[in-house]
């Protein structure tokens, strides 16, 4: 079996929420840091999930937290899209870049941003991330959730923003 096969089998055990200690049976000796055919490594799935066991089997297993998937998103980015403010605050007590940029130069913060996630866009703010960086469209994390009409993170950005200007 090749380490497609493997990884594709590791990202199905953890899609089936299979127990964490059960994820690596019989594919010992995987580089956990490959992606997938979608460009995710395992890690990225487990975060984008919130599975935290598995986060954490993963990261004891190699996972590396600073490896990137096909756009160069981390799996920082994946739990920050999807609200996941445990697994992220897990990953940023290992030392994930809160401001790692995607080939779009989205961060974390744009990805919370986006959806509204206001709590992981405040443990993100409150682990230095900079309200002030701007993707390729020139578009700040306060203009993609205002944008998107999440306007309770938009406020909470702008609000950062304002106490890190004033000091």
């Amino acid at each position: 079996m090749n380490n497609q096969s493997k990884i594709q089998i590791l990202i199905e055990r953890i899609v089936a929420n299979v127990p964490a200690e059960q994820l690596m049976h019989g594919i010992e000796g995987l580089d956990v840091n490959e992606v997938n055919i979608h460009g995710r490594t395992p890690l990225m799935v487990a975060a984008a999930k919130g599975l935290l066991a598995a986060v954490e089997m993963l990261v004891r297993n190699g996972a590396s937290i600073r490896a990137t998937g096909s756009v160069e998103m981390t799996a920082l980015h994946e739990a920050s899209a999807n609200g996941e403010a445990v697994v992220a605050n897990y990953l940023l007590s290992l030392g994930a870049d809160v401001d790692a940029e995607t080939i779009q130069g989205v961060t974390p913060l744009m990805c919370a941003a986006a959806w509204g996630y206001t709590e992981v866009a405040k443990l993100l703010l409150e682990n230095h991330a900079d309200p002030a960086k701007t993707d390729h469209t020139g578009a700040t994390a306060a203009d993609i959730a205002g944008e998107k009409g999440e306007d309770e993170t938009a406020d909470l950005i702008h609000s950062f923003a304002s106490r890190r200007g004033a000091e």
